[in-house]
Order: C-alpha cells, then sequence, then structure tokens
C-alpha cells in the first residue's frame, strides 16, 4: 500500500487503492499457480517488490477468464521513494523479466497508470511498448495505459 500513497501525485483528489491491493491481497495473488515475486532488501527492510503470473483474458470479475498462451502479466512493481533513482526497479524487473523469459512466456504485458509519468519512462528505458492509449479503469479510478516486451529465443525484442 506504500506504493500506492505515491499515486497522490497525480490521481483525482480523494482517490484511494482498493482494498484488496494490498498485503492480503497480493498474498492471494502470489499463491496463484505460476506467480512468481520478488523482493527488494536494505537493512533488514523490504524497499521494493514485483511480481508477474501467467495473463488471463478479462472477465467482468477482472483477469479471471482463459489462461492466454504465451503471455506474462506483471502486476506489481514498487520500490520506496527512499530507494527511487537508486537501481532498485531496474534490478526487480530484471529478475522478473530473466524468470518470463525462463518460464517459456515469449511477451509480458503491464498496466501503469496513465498519470504515472516516471513509470511510464522508466518502462519505455527497459524495452516496454505502449499497447494501447489511455482508457478508464472504474474499479481503480484511474487512467491505466497497457504496455508490452516481447521475448524470443531467450532474447528480448
Amino acid at each position: 500500500m506504500a506504493g500506492f500513497r505515491t499515486y497522490h501525485a497525480f490521481a483525482p483528489r480523494g482517490w484511494q487503492p482498493p482494498p484488496d491491493m494490498g498485503a492480503e491481497g497480493a498474498t492471494k495473488r502470489l499463491a496463484r499457480e505460476g506467480s512468481y515475486g520478488v523482493v527488494a532488501v536494505d537493512v533488514d527492510a523490504i524497499v521494493g517488490f514485483a511480481a508477474y503470473e501467467p495473463a488471463r483474458e478479462e472477465t467482468d470479475e477482472g483477469f479471471a477468464g482463459p489462461l492466454i498462451p504465451g503471455l506474462a502479466h506483471v502486476w506489481a512493481v514498487f520500490v520506496a521513494e527512499s530507494h527511487w533513482g537508486q537501481g532498485v526497479a531496474t534490478r526487480l524487473l530484471a529478475a522478473l523479466t530473466d524468470h518470463i523469459r525462463t518460464a517459456g512466456f515469449v511477451q509480458a504485458r503491464l498496466y501503469v497508470a496513465a498519470g504515472q509519468t516516471r513509470a511510464r519512462a522508466f518502462y519505455t528505458r527497459e524495452g516496454w511498448q505502449d499497447a494501447t492509449q489511455p482508457f478508464m479503469v472504474e474499479k481503480l479510478g484511474l487512467e491505466l495505459v497497457e504496455m508490452r516486451r516481447s521475448f524470443q529465443s531467450g532474447a528480448a525484442v
């Protein structure tokens, strides 16, 4: 939830993250088959977290539909503000993409808040490309952009 507090810099006034985005929701997602997460630690404190799972088609209940073959869904990349600009996000995302590639996925997607320009610039530097124009997600109360990255023969494309 600490990562979501930074959203107040660009989110609409009074915005709050959905309650299922906290530690309990993350724990449930990590328990799903094929899920993978990594943490960054500095002096016994977690300063970053990233995770992905096999991608599913979207339904009325969220991403609960059938699996999408070959596609991974990155659902978290958060770094404590105190550690921004220190390469933590780069290392977390590299660990995820290495695992994604090793697991045999050929492409990965993630959704980033349209107003989160710092994160969007980071993902672009890391080889991700916008796959959609910004679109509103009512459950979140934010506009998101889908970004994707492809992998072929074990190398990023």
